[in-house]
């Protein structure tokens, strides 16, 4: 044992250890105490807290409707007595009553003298037959049908027919025949028309696009010159008609037809409406008498605008500061004309696309 180290009877009186164990057995006398007061106070508190929720549950179960088995609802074991005493009075009750109106002596009130009328009868609607029996004021035959009036009809006016072209000149009936058929093809291609976005193209030869090569340029996507055009051209429309061309393209997953014209003063305030494209050659003139502004950058905010040129030739300065989508065909090459042209389409269908509203007519059935 190392000589530096005391035991504890070295360094400490007897009487100064005895004090510490006293002291110690004081501190864990008061400790456990202390313990015990706090076991015994949570003890209370979760007794109350169980106390309340049994409270709780019993209240609860006490409005709670009991279950009933599947044999009590059949033999109906419960309140039996109840419904039997309910029964029992009611029954008593009635008979009282009984009882109480056979003792007192009837009343008969005075009864005024009216005249006997039959009495009533159901509905049935088979009685209209009889009701209009002998009654022919109206001329109604419930069991007839207009069948017979419609043919009587039709042959009274095959008679007449036949008669005013007997009566007629030969030379009028068929120019009458004529005009109702010009007419009717008139309405067709009208509401045809109706559904139709109007493209516009310049009217001059000098323009690289006109009526005679539109269809190769826009619907064929290959360039074709106006000289070539115009040699081949060959109007698919009736006479009346063959200063406009019809191309058909799809828009939003459906086929469009649209209508492609060059000459605008005969078109309608509707029609107006429905212009999407216009070919700008360059000079004023072109867009002179346009309902649609005042200027040309007017026009061009309402209508989608395109100058078609040679690349090797410069475009119009007049178009330059103006809001058009400039197209630069090659002199040459042909195979280029196509992406080109795809260009045209794409900036068309943005166009209508963002004014959904103004070409809504194009999905109308």
């Amino acid at each position: 044992m190392n000589g530096n180290w005391k035991t504890l009877d070295q360094t400490m009186t007897v009487e100064a250890i005895a004090a510490i164990k006293s002291k110690r057995l004081a501190m864990k006398n008061v400790l456990d105490e202390e313990g015990k007061r706090k076991r015994m106070l949570q003890r209370k508190t979760d007794r109350q807290e169980q106390e309340q929720q049994a409270e709780i549950c019993r209240r609860a179960m006490e409005r709670e409707r009991q279950p009933r088995s599947r044999e009590e609802q059949l033999l109906g074991k419960k309140n039996l007595s109840g419904v039997l005493q309910c029964l029992a009075l009611f029954y008593e009750a009635d008979r009282s009553r009984q009882v109480s109106k056979l003792d007192e002596v009837p009343v008969v009130p005075p009864q005024l003298k009216t005249e006997e009328r039959p009495p009533k009868s159901k509905y049935n609607r088979y009685d209209q037959e009889k009701f209009l029996k002998g009654q022919q004021e109206f001329g109604i035959n419930p069991q007839g049908s207009h069948l017979e009036k419609v043919k009587s009809a039709f042959v009274r006016l095959n008679q007449q027919g036949s008669h005013i072209e007997k009566t007629m000149p030969t030379s009028f009936s068929p120019k009458i025949a004529k005009t109702a058929e010009n007419v009717e093809r008139r309405l067709k291609i009208v509401h045809y028309h109706a559904r139709m976005p109007i493209i516009v193209v310049p009217q001059a030869l000098t323009s690289l696009i006109t009526l005679h090569n539109a269809r190769q340029l826009l619907q064929e996507m290959r360039y074709v010159s106006v000289e070539q055009a115009r040699q081949s051209y060959r109007p698919s429309r009736p006479p009346q008609f063959s200063d406009e061309v019809i191309i058909q393209r799809r828009f939003q997953d459906e086929l469009v037809s649209y209508r492609i014209i060059d000459v605008v003063t005969r078109l309608t305030s509707e029609e107006w409406v429905r212009v999407a494209a216009v070919f700008a050659l360059g000079p004023n003139w072109q867009f002179k008498g346009w309902p649609l502004g005042k200027s040309l950058a007017d026009i061009f905010q309402q209508v989608c605008a395109f100058h078609l040129y040679f690349k090797d030739s410069p475009p119009c300065k007049e178009l330059q500061n103006l809001p058009v989508n400039m197209l630069a065909l090659p002199l040459n090459e042909r195979h280029s004309d196509c992406g080109i042209l795809t260009e045209f389409w794409n900036k068309l269908d943005h166009h209508m696309a963002v004014r959904h509203r103004q070409f809504a007519f194009v999905k109308q059935k």
